[in-house]
Formats: structure tokens, C-alpha cells, sequence
């Protein structure tokens, strides 16, 4: 067992780390090597990219602190788990909202495109990064006032759920499920406006290009469900499965996830240097 719970945190680190570079590659190509032509229908996707980076270093500041707990358990900083696991927590609902953003962005500009095009510039980008901003800072409100949570950690705290407590861990798996179950609807809508209803449809001049950003969408929402939901799923029904015995496996998936995703966005962005294509509708997104 004290073989499996170390190779399975080694593999999490590695994955982990490995996007960190990953997406401070892509940050600096797009922002500071001008390696990409920063595109206003881009920022929610570039917003993304530096939040998964900051995300997985958080990652692999906890999975490096787990390590070394399991090679010598008197090694123990009083609190330290609780400062590692709320920046994660408090990240993941950004990034949680950026990707409902995104695809809510992609649904809207594929079946509504006239409107789409007509009134999407009445809704400013700061305004949506404002609403995203507020609600991770409402999470502190949530926290330490409505679950009344008092900063002390116990010594043998290894894992994120004991480090901020019972309450808003509960709250938090709560507003996951309503995030990933509204961002699973919008994906369903988005597969079947793009791939059913253009097959069944009898027009034959529609546009069956699909534009970049509505395929990271969608790589987007099969991450979520592959790495996030259904590991979470896994562990629901056979408890057995944790971090005592097999090590922090929701954090491999989660970075293997990650790691998969910053890949096919490196190859999006920077591995195709034509001009992007238009969406399936007439109309040219506006932000996505």
C-alpha cells in the first residue's frame, strides 16, 4: 500500500508540474512573445490558461507537501494544509465559472447568432471577470461567517477536506455537482446543435467548420467529465478508494486531465498558424 500511495502521488506531481510549464508556456506566447494573435473572442479561453497554471502550481505545492509527510510524518508546519488547499479550492470556482462562461459564450453563438452578434458586445468581458472575481471572494463570506470556520488545523491533516472542514467541503462538493451538471446541459445543447441537428438538417449550405474555440468547449467539458466528475463518481461508490490507500488519486486524474487539455490548446493556438475558421453559424463569434 505504501508503494501504491507514493507512485500514485509521484505520477499526480508529475502530471502536475508538467502543466504548470505547459501553461506558462502558452501565458508568454500569447502575452509576451506575441507567439499568438491575441484575439478579444479569446479571453475568457487566455483567462483559462493562467488560472489552470496557478491551479496546478497550488497542486503540486500540496502533492510536494503530501510527499513529504508520507516519507516522515513529524514533518508537519501547523496550518500550512489549510493555506495549500483554500488558494485550490478558491481557483477551481473561478475556473469553474470560466468554463460555464465559455460554453454558455459557444451555445448562444451557435444557436442564436443573429442575436448573438447583435447584442454580445452590450456585455462587457470586465463585467464578466468582475461577477467571477466577487463570488470567489464571496467563498471567504461563506467560509469563516456562514460555516464559522476557526484556522486550527490538525497536525495529521494530509488532505484538502479536513483542512477547511466538514461545512464548506460540503458546500463545496454542492456547487460542483450544480457547476458540472449545468455545464454538462450547455455541452449536450452545444454536441446536438453542431453535430445532430446539422446532419438531420436538409439545408445543404450550412458551414460545418467548427471554430476553435468552440472545440477547446467542448474538450473543456470532457475533461470535467472524464478527470473530475467521474473519478469523484468512482470514489462515491467504492469508498475503499482514498487517500489513505490508493494515494491522491482525484488529483492524479484531475492533472493528467489537465495536462491532456493544455496539450490539444497548445495545438489549437499555436500548432496551426492558418487563419482560424468561422463557427457552424453565419455569423463570426463575437467573443467566442
Amino acid at each position: 500500500m505504501f508503494i501504491l500511495v507514493n507512485t500514485v502521488a509521484l505520477l499526480a506531481i508529475t502530471f502536475s508540474v508538467t502543466n504548470v510549464f505547459l501553461n506558462f508556456y502558452l501565458t508568454t506566447a500569447i502575452f509576451c512573445k506575441k507567439r499568438v494573435h491575441k484575439k478579444s473572442d479569446f479571453s475568457l479561453i487566455y483567462g483559462k490558461i493562467v488560472v489552470d497554471m496557478f491551479c496546478s502550481a497550488d497542486t503540486s505545492t500540496y502533492l510536494g507537501y503530501f510527499i513529504i509527510r508520507i516519507v516522515d510524518s513529524t514533518i508537519v508546519i501547523k496550518n500550512l494544509s489549510f493555506f495549500i488547499a483554500w488558494p485550490n479550492f478558491n481557483l477551481g470556482t473561478m475556473r469553474c465559472w470560466i468554463v460555464f462562461f465559455i460554453a454558455l459564450d459557444r451555445v448562444l453563438a451557435t444557436c442564436i447568432p443573429i442575436s448573438y452578434h447583435n447584442h454580445r458586445s452590450k456585455i462587457p468581458m470586465l463585467a464578466i471577470s468582475l461577477f467571477i472575481f466577487g463570488y470567489a471572494i464571496f467563498e471567504y463570506y461563506i467560509l469563516f461567517v456562514l460555516c464559522g470556520y476557526v484556522l486550527d488545523v490538525p497536525l495529521d491533516c494530509t488532505i484538502f477536506r479536513c483542512a477547511v472542514g466538514t461545512c464548506y467541503h460540503d458546500y463545496w462538493k454542492w456547487y460542483q455537482q450544480v457547476m458540472y451538471s449545468s455545464i454538462g446541459t450547455l455541452s449536450v445543447i452545444l454536441f446536438f446543435r453542431l453535430f445532430i441537428w446539422n446532419s438531420c438538417s436538409k439545408t445543404t449550405n450550412n458551414n460545418k467548420t467548427i471554430s476553435r474555440a468552440t472545440r477547446i468547449s467542448l474538450i473543456d467539458s470532457f475533461i470535467i467529465f472524464a478527470f473530475d466528475f467521474f473519478p469523484v463518481f468512482l470514489t462515491a461508490q467504492w469508498p475503499q478508494i482514498n487517500t489513505n490507500t490508493v494515494g491522491p488519486f482525484g488529483s492524479l486524474c484531475k492533472s493528467l486531465g489537465f495536462v491532456i487539455e493544455s496539450s490539444i490548446i497548445c495545438h489549437f493556438l499555436l500548432g496551426n498558424k492558418k487563419v482560424a475558421p468561422t463557427s457552424l453559424s453565419r455569423t463570426s463569434p463575437m467573443i467566442m
